[in-house]
């Protein structure tokens, strides 16, 4: 904790903005904020912290245009920023930076001060500050642009209660949203009047994770910045429904109007008893398995927790007739996937299921599941049909995979655009405790939007055509050499920033080694790479020397690999082959000031072409 005595000062620009939102911790009992105008000493706003809350958001009407002086006293601000322009939607929130931890920005620090540093990612999006966990509401609403961001206000905020009972933990667990129009149908998001949210909220008491409840909501927002009050929406619906029973995905285009007319669907992560399902049914079961096991962390050894027995993760089914609204009834339609082949793992999370290329397709990350390479809770993906006959539906699976062979790529969300393509981002968490920890930096990165297609009985993906567009930019010089002792030829590129993009097209089988990233000073400890490597018609991912994963190597699954992109962006890597039919994310920590790319192939390499990586911001 810090001093008693602790007390901030700053003075800012309110600019074209008119509302203050600091987030407050407390260091001692008489923690306050005064707002005071410098030309004429006047007071524009002073408070006090509830004195029940060890935390608290503050909000204040400020004038625009008015420099500002702040001062907090016997307490920190984490966060705060300045809102309430005539514009927030795309020129979005000033970041006030008041806190000691980040003391080498300015109060009012340029998004280019933020991002544009050897720390963060340029192409990829990430936070300001703290901390970032799944993607959620998904959508396109108004035209706004898939590569690049703008931070908005604070959306959700924990329930109240936990302000002021220290005993309950919990919050806004992950949602999803569909847009809709003003009498609620479903529309495109050019043509929407509002976005329908729906979320899980969580309340349990610490340390007793039998007190876990968890249920549905749903709120409205006409702009993306304000939301209306949020209302229940859907409750466990049996006694036997796993506790862990979050993360509601909304859909309209899975493919059973046939016999259940015009509805709305949301699948739901959860578990349920063995027992309950009948094992030998063709519908409703995945039962293609791989070595892995039972693991609560990413480290985990065989053996070393108790594997779960008695229940299965499960995706279970919610529908309701439209148009959507806050008092919409869901009718429970029972358990649409089991996972027996993973029965060990927990639940699933961040469950997803929709229509695509005459297939439908889930996908959900097997919580507390470690496979035999060493991934921690990978996403899997299930391509199968759903009966539309008026019964229950239920997924019949005719093939499964990992949506990727990386390390990380976690908490998938897909959603519809205008266009009518599926598009899927994920959260990019540092399973292996790679990122290193420093001043002025976040942690949670989004990866780059996939588009998503079915070939084959395969789920496939790779960048949507506007990360080619406008995040590819200038070619790198290439630098080629041949081996004077095999047949070995090399082809090198040094890249600025700690980014590129490459591109590479073979045209055999044969052996080659692609160093995306490495660093070669680390004062004689052992070198760091990061490489893809292909023996013997192999292709894998390989780390060393970072992170709890060394010597790591990560199977892409595939064969006849013939075209490899590479996107770099300081500290991530997502490598996808044959146009995506395969792709593995890694976080690599680059620690030298320009990046090296190098291939070593013994085959023939039709092209290999590198540029740099434009910033999204």
């Amino acid at each position: 904790m810090l001093p008693t005595t602790h007390t901030t000062s700053a003075r800012i620009d309110t600019r074209d903005y008119t509302r203050l939102d600091l987030f407050v911790e407390r260091t001692d009992k008489l923690a306050s904020i005064s707002l005071s105008r410098p030309s004429d000493g006047a007071t524009i706003a002073y408070a006090v912290m509830p004195k029940n809350e060890n935390r608290h958001h503050f909000q204040f009407d400020v004038p625009a245009g008015t420099d500002l002086d702040i001062s907090i006293n016997q307490a920190v601000c984490r966060f705060g920023y300045l809102s309430e322009s005539d514009d927030d939607l795309d020129k979005g929130i000033q970041y006030v930076n008041l806190d000691p931890d980040f003391a080498q920005w300015d109060t009012l620090p340029t998004t280019a001060a933020i991002y544009r540093q050897p720390e963060r990612t340029a192409s990829h999006f990430e936070p300001i500050a703290r901390w970032m966990n799944d993607p959620n509401g998904l959508c396109e609403f108004k035209g706004r642009d898939l590569v690049h961001w703008t931070h908005l206000p604070i959306a959700l905020e924990p329930q109240p209660e936990f302000a002021t009972d220290h005993t309950l933990t919990g919050g806004a667990f992950s949602g999803s949203a569909i847009t809709v129009n003003n009498d609620g149908y479903p529309c495109k998001g050019e043509d929407a009047d509002a976005i329908r949210f729906v979320l899980t909220r969580h309340t349990e008491t610490r340390g007793d994770e039998h007190s876990v409840e968890e249920y549905q909501t749903t709120c409205l927002s006409h702009d993306g910045i304000h939301f209306e009050v949020e209302t229940p929406w859907i409750t466990r619906p049996t006694p036997t429904t796993g506790l862990d029973f979050r993360d509601p995905k909304i859909e309209t285009n899975l493919p059973l109007n046939a016999t259940h007319n015009e509805r709305a669907w949301i699948v739901t992560a959860t578990n349920q008893p063995v027992d309950e399902f009948d094992q030998n049914a063709d519908a409703g079961i995945s039962r293609a398995s791989t070595a892995g096991w039972f693991a609560t962390y990413p480290m985990g050894k065989p053996g070393e927790a108790q594997e779960n027995q008695t229940t299965v993760p499960v995706m279970t089914l919610f529908s309701t007739a439209l148009p959507l609204h806050r008092n919409s009834v869901w009718q429970y339609e029972g358990p649409v996937l089991a996972d027996f082949g993973h029965q060990v793992s927990r639940t699933y999370e961040c469950p997803d299921m929709f229509a695509l290329d005459n297939r439908t397709v889930a996908c959900g990350a097997l919580m507390h599941y470690r496979t035999a390479e060493g991934g921690f809770q990978p996403v899997r993906w299930y391509v199968g049909d759903l009966n539309d006959d008026g019964k229950a539906p239920r997924l019949t699976v005719t093939s499964s995979d990992w949506i990727d062979f990386g390390l990380g790529y976690y908490a998938t969300q897909s959603f519809r655009d205008d266009h009518d393509r599926r598009i899927v981002i994920a959260w990019i968490v540092d399973h292996a405790g790679v990122r290193w920890e420093g001043p002025c930096r976040a942690n949670g990165i989004m990866s780059l939007p996939r588009e998503l297609h079915v070939v084959n009985d395969r789920l496939v993906g790779k960048p949507i055509k506007e990360v080619y567009d406008q995040l590819v930019g200038t070619p790198i010089q290439i630098d080629t050499a041949n081996s004077p002792t095999s047949n070995v030829k090399q082809w090198s590129a040094t890249c600025p920033n700690d980014s590129y993009y490459a591109d590479i097209t073979l045209n055999d089988d044969a052996d080659f080694t692609l160093t995306i990233a490495e660093n070669r000073n680390t004062n004689g400890g052992t070198p760091e790479s990061l490489r893809l490597v292909r023996r013997d018609g192999v292709t894998r991912l390989a780390t060393s020397g970072q992170g709890d994963f060394d010597k790591n190597t990560y199977d892409s699954g595939i064969h006849d690999v013939r075209h490899i992109e590479v996107f770099f962006d300081h500290q991530v890597a997502e490598v996808f082959l044959n146009d995506g039919e395969a792709a593995g994310t890694m976080l690599f920590q680059a620690g030298e000031p320009q990046v090296r790319m190098k291939l070593e192939a013994q085959g023939n390499v039709t092209a290999c072409k590198v540029n740099t990586l434009n910033t999204i911001w």
